[in-house]
């Protein structure tokens, strides 16, 4: 599912390797677009698959409400029995986010789509 708002900094799409759903996001994700990442992420949890690979990839800047919505994510996947994969490049601004606020430490982390995939 692809949605896209011109109005809002962001696009989400979840799309299948290896029969692994990897929800890709791009833009920023803040308070105005949170909500966005967490309707799909919580519409591929229903599927109930094993893993689950979030892509952050191609986020630019990411706030607050975006460690809520993965700390949301995550606790929401473990209650269904699904794995969550967070892929944020070493060199990213989401990675430095994720390590000086220690969620690293929470999230399963990788810095690559095709390793987060093969890890599920």
């Amino acid at each position: 599912m692809t949605k896209l708002n011109p109005r809002l900094p962001i696009s989400v799409q979840t799309i299948h390797i290896d029969l692994v759903p990897v929800t890709a996001v791009a833009g920023e994700l803040d308070m105005a677009t949170d909500d966005v990442v967490w309707d799909e992420v919580r519409a591929q949890l229903e599927t109930r698959p094993g893993v689950l690979v979030l892509d952050l990839s191609e986020v630019q800047f990411m706030g607050s409400a975006g460690i809520n919505v993965l700390l949301q994510s995550h606790m929401e996947a473990t209650q269904h029995g699904t794995r969550l994969v967070v892929v944020a490049p070493q060199e990213s601004f989401v990675n430095r986010v994720l390590t000086i606020v220690g969620i690293e430490q929470v999230l399963d982390l990788h810095t690559d789509v095709r390793s987060a995939v093969t890890a599920g």
